[in-house]
């Protein structure tokens, strides 16, 4: 979407429901999923990094739509991934030799080269499901229940939609907001927070010693009896650290999402004509949160790095800065992403080992991180092992199953 009124409308309007200052109220969804999401593992460890989608997915839904989705093949969520996943692929330079050469967009379907036309249809309708059938959903349980739905965003815009008058701008709206909450409107997204928090497993399985230092710390302020809270959070630095460092070792978006130029502009004597599309390097930022000068050993996962007498940091650089966007395309829902994390993240390590997978001789296999390609890097699957610290861990899991 270009930048306007349009645009900031729907920015402030997003922002109002998911500022700093206000996601807290959906803190106990976020922790009914983490919840949830312990006793899948415990249930079926192998399938980790689906339970991972599904937590983040769930919360997101339930936040946006008060819809609670299936625990597998849920439609709604089969239509984001696939959403966001053809917007990561049409998005990477040079995926379509259209981009190249524009008039080929006016050859017939049916053209020997024009399948990215076909592609684009599909796209569409399902972006266009994305958008309209979680809503349409919302307002079909109102229409049911006299005009009160399940808690959630996008019921609480319509609730506060005024009876008369003609409200298709306001639908509109309502819908964008809703969809951005789940889809990412920005240069982030929820798929993004979903493959930080994959390769944080694979962390843990490479650098133990950091998994001991955490769950030492665990251990310490919240003991075995009960799971994390986020009262907790003020006296977990090294859990704060490690969600920093996920977020520094392997930026999930080497490139920002493409925009194009509303107008002729000169930037540091660089020339860029009006219709130019423009790309966020954040390979740059990548450059920047390995850069050695800054983040001494940058392929190392530490950390302590951002650690200084047992607090964090306040002058260590914080990658949340880079990891989450930049200027106005910064993304808002970072808030909400950083408390997702936090509550997945410290009741794993809470209950949980995680541990690499054996060789045929028993012993453990070396793990490396590894990205697809794309605007959004998805973690290439991997194998490690998960398993409750103790019998009582795995009981106290089952304590808070549903």
């Amino acid at each position: 979407m270009p930048y306007g009124e349009r645009w900031r409308k729907e920015r402030r309007t997003f922002h109002q429901h998911f500022h700093q200052g206000v996601v807290d109220r959906y803190q106990p969804t976020q922790i009914r999923e983490a919840r949830r999401c312990l006793n899948r593992l415990l249930a079926d460890p192998d399938d980790f990094l689906h339970h991972l989608r599904h937590t983040f997915a769930a919360a997101v839904m339930n936040i946006a739509y008060g819809i609670d989705v299936l625990t597998k093949d849920d439609p709604y969520i089969t239509t984001a991934e696939i959403a966001i996943g053809s917007l990561s692929e049409s998005s990477v330079p040079g995926a379509f030799l259209v981009n190249q050469i524009p008039i080929l967009k006016y050859v017939p379907t049916w053209f020997p080269g024009a399948g990215f036309k076909k592609k684009a249809d599909y796209w569409r309708q399902v972006s266009d499901d994305m958008l309209n059938k979680p809503f349409e959903t919302v307002l079909e349980n109102m229409a049911s229940n006299r005009g009160t739905a399940v808690p959630s965003v996008t019921s609480k815009m319509l609730q506060d939609l005024p009876v008369e008058g003609d409200n298709t701008d306001q639908f509109e709206l309502i819908k964008h907001i809703g969809a951005a909450a789940y889809s990412g409107n920005s240069d982030t997204n929820l798929f993004q927070t979903v493959s930080a928090v994959q390769m944080f497993f694979l962390a843990m399985a490479k650098y133990p010693q950091v998994q001991a230092r955490a769950q030492a710390e665990l251990d310490e302020v919240v003991g075995s009896s009960r799971l994390p809270e986020f009262s907790d959070r003020p006296r977990l630095p090294y859990i704060n650290a490690i969600i920093m460092e996920t977020l520094r070792w392997q930026p999930v978006t080497p490139l920002a999402f493409p925009h194009c130029s509303t107008e002729d502009d000169e930037y540091k004597g660089y020339f860029i004509p009006k219709g130019s599309v423009l790309f966020g390097n954040t390979w740059y930022i990548l450059a920047i949160l390995h850069d050695p000068e800054a983040y001494p050993e940058p392929e190392r996962f530490m950390p302590e790095r951002f650690l200084k007498d047992g607090k964090i940091n306040a002058n260590a650089s914080d990658p949340g800065v880079a990891a989450f966007g930049f200027g106005r395309r910064i993304c808002p829902g970072r808030f909400l992403s950083d408390r997702a994390m936090f509550s997945v993240i410290s009741s794993v390590l809470a209950v949980f080992n995680i541990t690499p997978p054996l060789d045929e001789r028993g012993k453990p296999k070396a793990l490396e991180p590894a990205m697809t390609r794309g605007i959004v890097r998805n973690v290439v699957p991997f194998h490690c092992i998960v398993r409750p610290r103790s019998s009582a861990a795995a009981a106290l899991i089952r304590a808070h199953g549903e």
